[in-house]
């Protein structure tokens, strides 16, 4: 440790006066492995931080982990070192990409993980989306330019402070010293090994024009009424599969959010859900009886709360909050079947039969609840219960976890459309809902609110071509683009945006005057 501190201090001192320096950072992933515990690296966080501000007591100090990833690399959680530094760091992986979501980079549930890891990472420290990039030379150059596009668009529409990418240049493949450690994290850049610039730099500097044109003192990101929780048996070690299951159906309830275009912030169990109107807890085994406390006084309230069930035996406060009767699990089915028995109460869900295999099926007995839809053997599969001010509404199977147990890319669209539907009807009845009601599923919305006009982000979450309409509640005036260029006029509450495969776009929306 006094070699470490002295090094640190020598480092510092020497660069303190270079002003592109904009942060230290005290080390990331690769080199915070050999923690054994906590405490461990709490501690070494403290000491470190404290030596740098000896010489230099102004630059924010980092600690480029990543809460998530680091956790499912090593066990540790790293949230209370973290909360040591001035800003918290946002990284994904190689590793975890292939744990959360492995498949194509520009098509998909990939495209959303930074987002969900830059929302994951924000408690009270400001947020930069770090290591922006590919990971290897297994991608063309139009592959890794609509990969970045998304990852610096994500991290502008899910309030990260800044953004960081991995590499200037591609390394020399026959002189990669000291890149000999792991090669594949540190290839590929936004230059050739020349240092000609390649597509992916383009998109870096039309993305950072974009970024300047916002004036975010006049224009702030419309707030989150909605939240994914995140339960504490994610943080259960092997043999427990609640924390290998909890990440990929807590991404997959996220997503669904995001393609009912929901503001959705990401929770996690002890957390305060009191500025919430909308709880999302997906495929959950078991909840601290402390959380279920909370989540009836909550709906209580006149919060709102969607729950699947997650398997095994469901705890007693399911029939207070949903009003049902527990028999027990069915267990798995290899096909997941629905027909709507109340029209309209949930959305637009409708009856379908999805060759969709599901781990677990609750079978359920209505006391004071409502059931909106069934299986194909007539058994509840989503219920509705006014509990006090608010709305309890519970899913029999846990059907986040088995789009992402199964092939995530195959989901099949009528169970994609059924999650999505929920997820959006209980959001808006709760005033949760989306500012701005856009048609296409696949497109990612973000409000940025203004006096008398908004900035709208739109990013595209596949490779295909797509056209958007977007409805507002006031009459458009004119819409243009943030970075300049003519006006267009419009002159009613909703017009049609073009997209581009894995297209991004920045429109200033003002609005008609009142009267």
């Amino acid at each position: 440790m006094q070699r470490e501190v002295a090094l640190v201090q020598r480092i510092v001192n020497r660069y303190r006066t270079e002003t592109t320096v904009h942060a230290w950072d005290l080390a990331n992933e690769a080199f915070c492995t050999g923690f054994a515990s906590e405490d461990a690296l709490e501690s070494w966080v403290r000491t470190m931080r404290e030596a740098v501000r000896e010489v230099d007591p102004d630059r924010p100090i980092w600690l480029g982990v990543d809460g998530e990833t680091f956790l499912r690399e090593t066990g540790i959680d790293a949230r209370p070192a973290i909360d040591f530094a001035d800003a918290a760091a946002s990284h994904l992986t190689s590793p975890y990409r292939a744990y959360i979501s492995e498949g194509p980079l520009t098509s998909g549930p990939s495209t959303y993980v930074d987002g969900f890891l830059a929302r994951a990472s924000l408690r009270d420290l400001p947020v930069v989306v770090d290591g922006i990039g590919v990971h290897s030379l297994d991608f063309s150059a139009a592959e890794e330019a609509a990969y970045v596009r998304t990852a610096l668009y994500s991290a502008l529409m899910n309030r990260a402070s800044g953004a960081l990418l991995r590499r200037w240049r591609d390394v020399d493949t026959e002189r990669r010293e000291p890149y000999f450690r792991d090669p594949f994290e540190v290839l590929v850049g936004l230059t050739d090994i020349s240092g000609a610039a390649k597509p992916v730099l383009r998109e870096v500097r039309g993305f950072a024009k974009t970024v300047g044109a916002i004036d975010f003192d006049e224009f702030s990101l419309a707030p989150e009424r909605a939240a994914v929780l995140v339960p504490h048996e994610r943080y259960e070690p092997l043999p427990s599969l609640a924390g290998l299951y909890a990440p990929r159906a807590c991404l997959q309830s996220y997503i669904a959010a995001k393609q009912a275009h929901v503001p959705v912030a990401i929770g996690r169990e002890g957390d305060e859900i009191g500025g919430f109107q909308t709880l999302f807890v997906p495929s959950v085994f078991r909840l601290a009886p402390e959380t279920w406390r909370r989540i009836a006084a909550f709906v209580q309230g006149g919060g709102s709360v969607v729950l699947s069930y997650g398997g095994g035996d469901a705890d007693p406060a399911v029939r207070e909050v949903f009003g049902v009767e527990f028999l027990g699990d069915h267990g798995p089915r290899r096909r997941f079947s629905c027909r709507v028995a109340q029209p309209g109460v949930l959305g637009a869900i409708a009856s379908f039969d999805a060759e969709q295999p599901l781990p677990s099926f609750a079978l359920l007995a209505p006391k004071d609840a409502l059931v909106v839809a069934t299986d194909e053997n007539g058994s509840p599969l989503a219920t509705v219960r006014q509990h006090g001010q608010g709305k309890a509404v519970l899913l029999a199977a846990p059907i986040e976890r088995a789009m992402a147990q199964a092939d995530p890319w195959a989901t099949p669209r009528a169970v994609q459309s059924f999650l999505r539907e929920v997820y959006g009807s209980v959001a808006r009845a709760a005033g949760a809902g989306p500012v701005v009601e856009c048609d296409a599923p696949e497109v990612e919305v973000a409000h940025f609110l203004g006096e008398g006009r908004d900035i709208v982000v739109l990013l595209v979450h596949n490779a295909g071509q797509t056209r958007a309409t977007l409805r507002f509640g006031r009459t458009v005036a004119t819409v243009a683009d943030v970075r300049g260029g003519e006006e267009v006029e419009v002159g009613a509450n909703e017009f049609e945006v073009p997209l581009a495969a894995n297209g991004a776009a920045a429109l200033l929306v003002t609005y008609a005057k009142q009267g």
